[in-house]
């Protein structure tokens, strides 16, 4: 995709219509761009400004994809046969949305988290130099920057790695 448009990461005003509000728009390439600049030249398009947020996302992103069931069953982990109880789902997601990564920053976690468990997947059922031909460049650089940054992320490949030899 050239240009990805989309609502997460965008500024959520209570009071407007979905189809009134600002969505994100990332550009990914200089074919994205010329589109886009054709549309502002039209008039067909309103930016604003640059999506912000607060809070972090990295260790949520990282300790997310490690709670993960699917994660669990490729490392030989138990996996829950129920999921949990609503109560504390609804307990945990009001606690995110209280305290967790706000704005462009929750974006940034769920797509690490994503990324993350995604290329676990890929390594566990093709192996690492099949998983290191088929990935963009875009998850390559986010799943470097976890190995390199996170060691738990990096001991979850590693036990990968070994489940998968």
């Amino acid at each position: 995709a050239d240009v990805v448009v989309g609502y997460m990461g965008a500024p959520l005003d209570k009071n407007a219509r979905m189809d009134d509000s600002f969505q994100t728009l990332t550009i990914r390439n200089d074919r994205g761009a010329k589109m886009v600049q054709i549309a502002l030249d039209a008039s067909r398009l309103i930016v604003g400004d640059e999506a912000t947020g607060r809070g972090t996302h990295e260790k949520l992103a990282s300790a997310t994809v490690a709670s993960d069931a699917l994660v669990a069953a490729m490392v030989d982990k138990p996996v829950p046969s129920q999921g949990m109880p609503g109560w504390l789902g609804e307990f945990i997601a009001f606690g995110m949305h209280r305290f967790g990564p706000k704005g462009i920053n929750f974006a940034r976690y769920s797509i690490d988290y994503h990324v993350l468990r995604n290329y676990l997947h890929v390594l566990d059922t093709w192996g690492k130099e099949r998983a290191e031909t088929v990935l963009p460049k875009y998850s390559k650089d986010i799943v470097n920057h976890y190995i390199e940054n996170d060691a738990e992320f990096a001991k979850l490949v590693s036990a990968v790695e070994v489940q998968d030899g």
